[in-house]
């Protein structure tokens, strides 16, 4: 049997596990919402993560230090979730799959939907807000669902969003709050969907050029939101060993932005040039020849000021790119790192920049156990929960957002 949980974070940032193990066991998933104070929100200055030493002006001046008991130093059991979770956090089961969602005015018609992965919590125009959630089944049983909140965090509505699709894995939220959804097969494609049940493209989802013309094992997407281009510039990551991390620079913005036949686009293919410069190409099988030798399996994207950050999930590693400089590091997810209590030695998945951006999330596959962790801006690791040794075998954390 496989069991899964689902964590929201502070603003509404949310976990859920689920298992890789394919599609032939019976499937028992839980839905937990986690809530803390403590999860950024300090008011402090926001840092960007420093991937190598930083020199000081002040050669004496003392590393700031990560705030006392905030993650991982003391974690407690809730046996009935079969998690650790640090002692300043609270999780409440709020959904199951395979049974119907209790919603604020009784249950949904469906059944909270099998093989959950990626997912993005958006904002809707009245204050509400919806948890966009990717179920990766086989033969066209895939798809994307939301469950809908009020502005009190109650549930009342739960509906599928996307049908038709295969192996939908992760994706990533637009500027103009809409869900790209990637599906990880050799033709895979990466779809639109609008979750606001007022806009006029809610009953419509879409293909997008993300995928290209023959597709592929597409699994997250990074947005560069720049106000001086004409439209954002999307990343692609790709799991396969040889999957070329794809850039995509749209020439608008909203619904036909990534629309096949809508707005124009370039497609390039990051490049690494040596052990530190990398280049963008048209050329995607020089594309594929670096990704294959430096940067093969990527999964979990995440941008934020000029650095796009991925996972190379084979080989438990996160790029960074700089912008700026056109240059790129790595270094290893969690082993010898983790501060407190936890152990993150499983592989990286997905990752997010936190609400203020000061922390890093990660989830994790692994088969024994696994969890979610923070990363602070000097490269320490904390827990936030994992799974009680022997909960969870065989499983991975996903969903977050």
């Amino acid at each position: 049997m496989k069991s899964t949980s689902l964590m929201t974070i502070a603003a509404a940032a949310a976990v859920l596990c689920s298992s890789d193990a394919k599609k032939d066991k019976e499937e028992d998933v839980e839905i937990v919402d986690v809530s803390s104070e403590k999860l950024d929100t300090f008011t402090d200055p926001t840092y960007w993560p420093t991937y190598a030493p930083t020199a000081s002006e002040d050669e004496d001046e003392d590393e700031p230090s990560t705030p006392e008991g905030f993650l991982g130093n003391d974690l407690i059991e809730v046996p009935e979730l079969g998690i650790r979770i640090d002692s300043s956090l609270t999780a409440t089961q709020i959904a199951k799959a395979g049974q119907k969602v209790q919603l604020k005015n009784g249950k949904s018609t469906i059944s909270w939907h099998n093989w959950m992965d990626g997912a993005t919590a958006i904002a809707l125009p009245n204050g509400n807000h919806v948890y966009v959630s990717n179920a990766e089944d086989d033969d066209g049983k895939g798809g994307v669902y939301g469950l809908y909140f009020d502005k009190e965090g109650k549930p009342y509505d739960y509906k599928q969003l996307l049908s038709g699709t295969t192996w939908n894995c992760s994706g990533g939220k637009t500027p103009w709050n809409t869900w790209i959804s990637c599906e990880e097969h050799s033709s895979g494609q990466c779809w639109e969907i609008d979750p606001n049940p007022s806009s006029d493209y809610h009953h419509t989802p879409q293909q997008t050029v993300l995928g290209g013309k023959d597709g592929g094992n597409y699994e997250a997407v990074a947005v560069q939101n720049s106000k001086s281009s004409d439209g954002p510039t999307f990343f692609v990551t790709e799991d396969r060993s040889n999957g070329a991390l794809r850039r995509v620079e749209t020439s608008c913005r909203g619904w036909n932005a990534l629309k096949v036949g809508g707005c124009s686009s370039k497609t390039t293919y990051l490049r690494f040039l040596d052990n530190q410069r990398f280049e963008w190409t048209s050329d995607e099988n020089l594309g594929r020849q670096s990704a294959s030798k430096n940067y093969p399996n990527t999964e979990g994207i995440t941008y934020h000021d000029g650095k796009l950050s991925f996972i190379s999930k084979a080989w438990y590693v996160m790029y960074t790119l700089d912008f700026d400089s056109m240059t790129w590091t790595k270094e290893r997810t969690g082993r010898g790192k983790l501060i407190g209590e936890g152990s993150f030695f499983g592989q990286p998945d997905g990752v997010i920049n936190g609400y203020n951006q000061r922390y890093m999330y990660f989830t994790e596959e692994d088969w024994n156990g696994n969890g979610m962790y923070a990363r602070d801006e000097w490269g320490n690791y904390f827990t936030v929960f994992e799974a009680i040794s022997g909960q969870y075998v065989g499983d991975e954390t996903v969903g977050i957002a």
